[in-house]
């Protein structure tokens, strides 16, 4: 059984909240700043056993980790705050971030006599470097006691968080710190690396300069203030803290002034404001849906650093900041339907720098799929909108890279090896877990040929597209013969039979390699579902283990084979199992809720979200453009994607309901066919635009050019407040 979304355990923390808010305080009321509104927080369920989110902001090295708990840290020192006169239990909300997708932590800590409500930014500073950041944290504490009373708010210093924590890879090597306070700075080995409010007391005895102690290990060690307020009802009391992303030896005065809160609050809001208004807007009548695709697309953009002048897809603000092609790839896809293109194609180009001479493109030893990946990437780039100058600058790299592809094929014929024409063994170090002939290898080595088709053909290079055709004809058919030898009812791991499913898994979408209506991908789905209790998140070995993308080509593959269902289970699934801040831990525990030290979010996660989304509304998978694919009748009242790259041309698509027995479906003109799917549960009556028709049951399909078509239907619609992901708006849904 799947564990049922969890509510906050703690009812008191609620009802202090509900308190808070009462007495007028539901959040800290920034300084007024030109240019930004304050942000309110989206209050959502945490669904992991605990709750961490990441702030930071595009180019920088390092995020700043929020939770868990209350304490905030950037891998070399953290600050942690406790009520320490408080009487009763003290509870700590989950991190949360803006109503309009801004990356501003809060979080609150309650007890029977005060709430105190943080909100944390994080902005770049050039006084640090030029991929630096200064975290501003801002405390408000409100008495809820009938009777007046002392706030006391204790902040620690320590290295870092209680375990699971992030510890950097360019952390100082050492758990031993000479420590002091210089003025209102926390002074550690000699560099600053924190600050505190000019009201907050440090003891008498506490380290000075001159005398300072000496701490070993992560856990708080002799620096500590506290704040003390009497306030009566309904008064509060605020306090500043400020962490740069790295220790620094400027001076203390200095990054007061850089680490002003209302300044980096305001500054925050106004970029990731800038960030997520650059793409395609996308909407839908649920909110948890939408705030989804925002959560998703600022994971994103979070996961980005500089090198020269292109930028690089990470992993993870955290523990992945290294680049895989496995997840690069599909992080170019997802930026690219998200509109946000030039990003997309400067990914993509860092990926041309994992090229050996050989032609091969490589991440991780042993991951003989990259050089599809890859090659597949730089199409997505190329053609979402399609730029014929930018697919001749990759065109090299990709046919040195297929011409590797084929030298590998050629070679274990030459060798008589059982799957000859196919690639060699390798051993990904990766979630298969063993060392054979693996079949995603070969479905993205299907996948990367047919990019370079792509790729040539619209750089004007017809002989290397029917060079690069003929192959991929080829491959797949060798790719065929071996399925055949295989026996495998549906799509093995491995050719040899052994090993965890993974890249078999994208054989259906994105590689594409079997038609959707193939009986092999209808049986790998059953027996994935069956294995993993549904159609939701898949098994990731173990069956108390489950995995927030490995399943998400298979909710697409039932997208195209016309079972939009699963594919909206995988999503209320995935929303029922997400963080307070929408964000995706790689592999949980499906029991307890645990990560591990695999700390959300990640960014494969995230980009599958966003691919997934973007084609339930509109799809160029195939050769026509394909509407509400995954629509349901819900969805129908009111889904708008704006700005969407397509490889037919940017366009704007609404799905609308402009009486309670029609359906209109509106879209920019292009040059191909269009299909428009019928809601499931309803059927059509009649088609009103002329030149459109119903084929079969399911689909109107429209000539090239058409615009809008508007039908009537009966039966099936959704109640009102019904939402796409099977719950409540704003609370998720998903399988218990």
């Amino acid at each position: 059984m799947r564990r049922a979304p969890r509510p906050f355990p703690a009812a008191a923390l609620i009802a202090g909240i509900a308190l808070a808010l009462a007495a007028g305080c539901a959040r800290p009321k920034a300084a007024p700043v030109a240019g930004a509104v304050p942000g309110e927080p989206l209050v959502l369920p945490e669904h992991y056993s605990r709750s961490i989110a990441a702030l930071g902001a595009p180019g920088a090295r390092r995020a700043f980790q929020v939770g868990h708990g209350s304490v905030v840290g950037s891998g070399d020192a953290a600050l942690e705050w406790r009520l320490p006169s408080a009487s009763g239990p003290i509870r700590v909300s989950p991190v949360y971030f803006e109503r309009d997708g801004v990356p501003v932590a809060h979080w609150w800590m309650v007890s029977t006599r005060e709430s105190v409500a943080f909100e944390a930014a994080a902005a770049p500073r050039a006084a640090l470097g030029d991929s630096s950041l200064m975290l501003s944290v801002e405390a408000t504490a409100t008495w809820l006691d009938p009777a007046p009373g002392e706030c006391a708010l204790e902040v620690r210093v320590r290295a870092r968080a209680d375990s699971p924590a992030n510890l950097p890879w360019d952390v100082e090597d050492t758990d031993t710190y000479q420590e002091f306070w210089r003025d209102r700075c926390a002074v550690r080995n000699g560099r600053i690396v924190a600050g505190i409010d000019p009201t907050m007391r440090v003891a008498q005895d506490a380290p000075r300069p001159g005398h300072p102690a000496l701490t070993r290990g992560a856990g708080a060690g002799l620096l500590s203030a506290t704040g003390r307020e009497r306030l009566a009802r309904g008064q509060q009391k605020r306090w500043h803290f400020w962490l740069p992303a790295y220790p620094t030896t400027a001076p203390g005065p200095g990054l007061e002034r850089i680490a002003a809160h209302a300044r980096v609050v305001a500054d925050a809001r106004d970029a990731w404001r800038g960030r997520l208004a650059e793409g395609a807007r996308f909407a839908t009548p649920d909110p948890l849906t939408n705030a989804a695709w925002r959560a998703a697309l600022v994971t994103l953009l979070l996961c980005q650093e500089r090198y020269r002048d292109t930028w690089v897809p990470l992993g993870n603000p955290f523990q992945y900041r290294d680049v895989w092609l496995r997840d690069a790839a599909r992080t170019v896809r997802a930026l690219a339907v998200a509109g946000h293109t030039d990003l997309a194609r400067s990914d993509a180009l860092t990926l041309a720098r994992f090229q050996l001479p050989s032609g091969v493109l490589l991440s991780q030893n042993g991951q003989l799929d990259g050089s599809g990946e890859a090659m597949w990437a730089f199409a997505q780039a190329a053609t979402l909108p399609p730029a014929p100058e930018w697919a001749a600058r990759v065109l090299p790299v990709a046919r040195r890279a297929m011409e590797w592809i084929e030298l590998e094929r050629l070679l274990t014929r030459q060798l008589a090896m059982p799957y000859a024409g196919l690639l060699p063994y390798g051993e990904p170090r990766d979630n298969e877990l063993t060392r054979a002939q693996l079949v995603g290898n070969d479905a993205w080595g299907i996948a990367g040929c047919r990019a370079l088709v792509t790729l040539a053909r619209l750089a004007g290079n017809d002989s290397l597209a029917r060079a690069a055709d003929a192959v991929a004809t080829d491959y797949r058919g060798a790719f065929r013969a071996a399925l055949l030898k295989s026996r495998s009812p549906d799509v093995p791991p491995s050719w040899q039979g052994v090993g965890r499913d993974w890249g078999n898994l994208t054989v259906g979408y994105p590689t594409r390699v079997l038609a959707a209506d193939d009986p092999r991908l209808e049986a790998l789905a059953r027996r994935i579902h069956t294995n993993s209790g549904g159609p939701g998140l898949a098994v990731c070995g173990p069956r108390d283990s489950l995995h927030t993308y490995l399943g998400t080509d298979l909710a697409q593959w039932a997208l195209l084979a016309g079972h939009p269902e699963p594919a909206r289970a995988y999503l209320a699934d995935l929303l029922a199992h997400s963080s307070s801040t929408l964000g995706q831990a790689e592999v949980f525990d499906r029991d307890d809720a645990s990560f591990g030290t695999n700390l959300p979010p990640h960014a494969t996660a995230a980009a599958g979200l966003i691919d997934l989304l973007r084609n339930m509304v509109v799809s160029d998978t195939r050769d026509t453009l394909e509407l509400g694919l995954g629509a349901d009748p819900a969805w129908w009242k009111g889904t708008h994607l704006d700005r969407a790259p397509t490889r037919f041309g940017v366009i704007a698509v609404a799905l609308e309901s402009p009486a309670l027995d029609r359906r209109r479906a509106r879209w920019g003109a292009v040059a191909v066919p269009a299909r428009v799917r019928v809601p499931d549960g309803e059927r059509v009556i009649a088609v009103e635009t002329a030149g459109a028709r119903l084929v079969g049951e399911r689909w109107i399909e429209c000539p090239p050019q058409m615009s809008e078509v508007e039908f009537r239907v009966a039966g099936g619609a959704a109640p009102g407040g019904a939402t796409a992901t099977g719950g409540s708006s704003g609370a998720g849904g998903g399988r218990p």
